[in-house]
């Protein structure tokens, strides 16, 4: 899917959300890494990722607060 695709749904169906350093098509390509079986977990696509603008920490929080509608 395009990064810009997958970002104009983020704004258009977010509510509480933004994105500030992590762009929502950030957390998407990462999570699918792991549901398509390339990556063992987050944690490891992240660090497989040369510019990742957040930490790990960060990313995790963005993924735990995602909202209901957005996924």
């Amino acid at each position: 899917m395009p990064a810009a695709w997958v970002d104009e749904v983020f704004e258009t169906n977010r509510q509480r959300q933004y994105p500030r350093e992590l762009l929502f098509s950030t957390v998407v390509e990462l999570m699918s890494l792991v549901s398509l079986g390339l990556r063992p977990s987050l944690h490891a696509a992240a660090r497989q990722m040369d510019n990742l603008p957040v930490s790990l920490a960060a990313l995790y929080d963005k993924v735990s607060r995602t909202e209901p509608a957005l996924l």
